[in-house]
């Protein structure tokens, strides 16, 4: 496990009788006794202010720290705290063996693919597949071990901070580029043929190939048909192991589903006292 370190200005999510989301470390003291071995963290909580000390044992510094990366990540909020046991694979309703045996090897053997810079490519041609949280499971799972710096950026918005020439653009570039795991979402979305937009792309895919730094990316395209510069496809080709997802979509299977309970739930439900009118059942 890497080493268990509670910085100032970390964000943790904590739960107290009247709060239950983020918040940032203000203070940390350590705490020997012979029955106790942790610390002790003040929280800051926004509008709210400063709240009583937290007692956090060894065993639990790991997971607060887990919550501050994953806060700091970019992440999209729905999956920010999604791990292995939210991910279901029996909803594609065929077999995923390989694809499951490829994403648990990448967690258990995390040293093994940081030491050999390589990450993984998850493709699917259907949107809504669940490629995007399939990575951000992995990654947080790879958290509960590692108190590594994570980031997430898709590959519009990247295009969208290199176009953007402020100090702090030119920060978030640097984050993601030096991140120790990163996720690339939707590779292979910007179809613009510009050479600055490649040049952009592969700076960004060198620079984690040159400095052995593992990457997940996402895409609807093949590695082999990626728009774009062979440079940049023969470095991910090199770096990645495919994960090829069912073509189903998980997004509209859920929606079906919720869509079905919420009419089933009104057709079924006694009309309760109206203070309108209802509409009527026919013209007159």
């Amino acid at each position: 496990m890497e080493n268990r370190i509670i910085r100032i200005g970390d964000l943790h999510q904590i739960t107290t009788q009247s709060f239950s989301g983020d918040a940032v470390v203000t203070e940390v003291h350590g705490i020997q006794t012979p029955d106790q071995k942790g610390v002790l963290v003040n929280y800051r909580i926004e509008d709210y202010g400063e709240t009583n000390a937290f007692y956090l044992p060894d065993s639990q510094i790991l997971e607060a720290q887990a919550d501050s990366r994953r806060s700091r990540s970019g992440m999209p909020k729905e999956y920010v705290y999604k791990t292995a046991k939210n991910f279901d694979w029996m909803q594609y309703g065929e077999d995923v063996a390989v694809q499951k045996k490829i994403a648990n090897a990448f967690v258990k053997r995390f040293d093994m693919f940081r030491k050999q810079g390589r990450g993984l490519y998850i493709y699917s041609d259907t949107k809504g597949s669940g490629k995007t949280m399939l990575a951000c499971c992995i990654v947080n799972e790879v958290l509960k071990e590692f108190d590594i710096p994570v980031k997430f950026i898709s590959m519009p918005e990247y295009i969208e901070l290199v176009k953007d020439k402020s100090e702090g653009a030119k920060a978030k570039i640097k984050s993601v580029l030096e991140a120790v795991l990163l996720i690339v979402d939707d590779i292979g979305a910007t179809t613009e043929d510009k050479e600055w937009i490649s040049n952009a792309i592969f700076r960004l895919v060198n620079w984690r190939h040159e400095n052995l730094l593992p990457t997940i990316y996402t895409s609807n395209v093949p590695i082999e048909k990626l728009k774009t510069d062979d440079r940049i496809v023969s470095r991910i080709y090199e770096d990645s192991v495919p994960v090829i997802m069912p073509e189903v979509s998980i997004r509209r299977k859920k929606a079906d589903k919720y869509r079905s309970e919420f009419l089933r739930q009104i057709l079924e439900e006694k009309e309760p006292a109206a203070s309108g009118q209802a509409l009527p059942d026919s013209d007159k």
